[in-house]
Order: C-alpha cells, then structure tokens, then sequence
C-alpha cells in the first residue's frame, strides 16, 4: 500500500506537472492568439481608418465636380441672361418700330390733309387752269395790248404813244414812255417800220383781278426805201390787272432789266 501509494501520487504530481505546463502552454497559445487577434483587429481598424479616409478624400474629389457642375450652372446662367437680354432688346426694337410706324403713318395722314388744304386754298387764287373763259379773256386782251404797243411806223409814232395810254397802267406806262422815247428819236431816220405778233402766250396766275401772262413775240423790222427785213423774237411777262371791265399791262418784265 504505501509504495503504490507513492507511485500514484508520484504519477498525480507528474499529470499535476504536465497539466501545468499543458496550460501554461495552452495560455502562451492563447495569449500569442489573443496578441495575433489584436493585432488583426488593430490592422483591421486601421484599414477601417484608410478606408474612411478614403471616401472623405474620394467625396473632396467628387465635390469638385459639383463645384464644377456649379460653375456650369454659372456658365448656364450667361446663356439665360444673355438670351433675356436678348429678348429684351427684340421687345424695345419691337417698340421702337411700332411708334416710328405709327409716326410715319401720323405724318402721312397730315401730309395729305395738308396737301389737300393748299389745293383747295390755292384753287380759289389761282383759277388759271380752271376757269377756261376768263382765262382765255386775259389772253385775248394781252396778245392784242402786246401787238398793239410794240407795233408802229415811223411816219406817225404818236398814234402808237396815244394808243398805248388806254392799254397800259401804273408802272408798264413809265416803261413805255422811256422805251418810246428811243423810239421817236429813231425810226424817223432810219424810216424804221416794226410790227410785232403774239405767236404763244400763257397765264400763270389768274386770281380776281390780277394776272401774270408769259408772252413769246415775233417782231418783223423793215427800212422804208431799202426794203431790208429782219426778224427778232422776244420773251417776257406781263402782270396785268382789270380796270373797268378790260385788262391792261401794269408790268412789263424782259427778264434783262430793259422794256
């Protein structure tokens, strides 16, 4: 019994041994585990931390196209305005050519009523086209006042004078006398026999008892004696007014200054 007894706590103490060192073993294994798991877990967390990292930095890049998508939203924005103002100044030149047509229209409408209102305060001034008869009186009377004091002989140049005083008045008599005057001198000495005719004439003006009368002349000049002819045109207007009934030449206007 007692050396059984030995032996068994003899192998007890041994098992004790080996359990012991089995455990301590076991809890290096364990511990040596438990570092790898922390130090699994610390690498773990650190890519966990360059990962985060990651996306931050990712989300600093990716803000950068929405600053950029900004800027277009800016550069978007000038289009818009550019295409407002744009409309803007189609509006204004709508406007501007809205109120120059109805300018242009406005100044039409009174560029016809005026036309009309001289027509009609000129048609009663001037008759000269529409009254046929009393133009027609005024040249009657003119032509055969024209042929009458520009037409004599020498032989007897008062006649003329005298006959020149009926049909002329105001200023067309100072006229004629200094004319005839040349001619009394001297027709006698060149026997000079002048004849004129009205071969054209027209009224200009005809209001009331005034006219202006164009007159184109042919005047024949012949020396007694010599039987020498010439013949000379002459161009002038006659204002002419109506004394009792009958024209007469108040003016004569040779367009040189000279009767």
């Amino acid at each position: 019994m007692g050396k059984q007894t030995r032996e068994t706590v003899a192998d007890a103490r041994e098992t004790a041994v080996s359990a012991g060192v089995t455990a301590d073993e076991t809890a290096a294994e364990t511990g040596e585990t438990a570092d790898a798991t922390d130090e699994t877990q610390n690498e773990t967390g650190a890519k966990a931390d360059e990962t985060a990292a990651a996306p931050g930095e990712t989300g600093d890049d990716d803000a950068a196209p929405a600053d950029e998508a900004g800027d277009a939203d800016e550069t978007g924005d000038e289009p818009a305005k550019d295409a407002r103002a744009g409309g803007g100044r189609v509006r204004l030149a709508a406007i501007v050519l809205g109120a120059a047509t109805v300018v242009l229209a406005g100044f039409g409408v009174w560029a016809t009523l005026a036309a009309h209102n001289l027509r009609a305060s000129a048609a009663p001034q001037n008759i000269a086209v529409t009254n046929g008869a009393a133009t027609s009186a005024v040249n009657h009377q003119i032509d055969s006042a024209v042929n009458t004091v520009f037409s004599y002989s020498y032989a007897d140049t008062g006649a003329t004078r005298q006959a020149a005083q009926h049909l002329l008045t105001g200023p067309a008599i100072r006229q004629y006398n200094t004319y005839f005057a040349l001619v009394t001198k001297d027709a006698p000495a060149q026997k000079l026999v002048v004849t004129t005719r009205v071969t054209n004439s027209g009224v200009e003006l005809l209001s009331g008892n005034r006219a202006r009368v164009l007159v184109f002349a042919n005047q024949q000049d012949t020396r007694a004696g010599t039987g020498q002819t010439s013949y000379a045109g002459a161009l002038f207007a006659v204002t002419a007014v109506r004394q009792d009934g009958k024209w007469k030449i108040e003016n004569i206007d040779t367009f040189n200054g000279q009767a």
